[in-house]
C-alpha cells in the first residue's frame, strides 16, 4: 500500500473515472476535474448547480451532481462546458446528498427526502429513487 496527499484536490465528494478525479466544492457550487496527480483540468458552474454534494459518472464520462440546495440532478458533459438539469423538485427530487451509477446497467440511485404524511410524526424521511439512464 501508498499514499499520496493530492494537495491541489479539495472537493466535498470526489469519484474517480478513467484516470481522473472529479470533485464538487459544495461551496463554491463548483464541479471539478482533476488528472491524478491533482493538476486541475476543468471547472465549471452554472445556476442550476446550487449546493453540490454527490457526484458520479456513467459509462460515457457524463458527471451526475446531486444538487441539495435546489433539489436537482444535473448532468456535466465530459468536456466540462455544458449541463443540463434531468430531474428536480417535480421529479420527487427533494433534498438529494448521495448518488450512484452502475456503469454495466446504466441504473442510477439518488439519495432523497420525502414528506410524510400528518398522521406520521416527522416531517420527513430519507429515500433512495432509481431511474435507468
Amino acid at each position: 500500500m501508498s499514499q499520496t496527499i493530492l494537495e491541489g484536490v479539495g472537493a466535498t465528494h470526489i469519484s474517480l473515472f478513467e484516470g481522473y478525479i472529479y470533485g464538487t466544492i459544495f461551496r463554491e457550487n463548483k464541479v471539478c476535474c482533476y488528472k491524478s496527480t491533482g493538476e486541475p483540468l476543468w471547472t465549471f458552474q452554472h445556476h442550476d448547480i446550487d449546493g453540490p454534494e454527490g457526484i458520479a459518472l456513467d459509462k460515457n464520462g457524463f458527471v451526475y451532481i446531486a444538487s441539495r440546495k435546489n433539489n436537482r440532478i444535473v448532468v456535466v458533459s465530459p468536456d466540462g462546458k455544458t449541463c443540463k438539469t434531468i430531474l428536480s423538485e417535480a421529479d420527487g427530487i427533494n433534498y438529494p446528498v448521495h448518488i450512484d451509477i452502475n456503469r454495466e446497467t446504466g441504473i442510477m440511485i439518488v439519495s432523497s427526502k420525502v414528506k410524510k404524511t400528518s398522521a406520521e410524526n416527522s416531517d420527513h424521511y430519507h429515500t433512495a429513487f432509481i431511474y435507468k439512464i
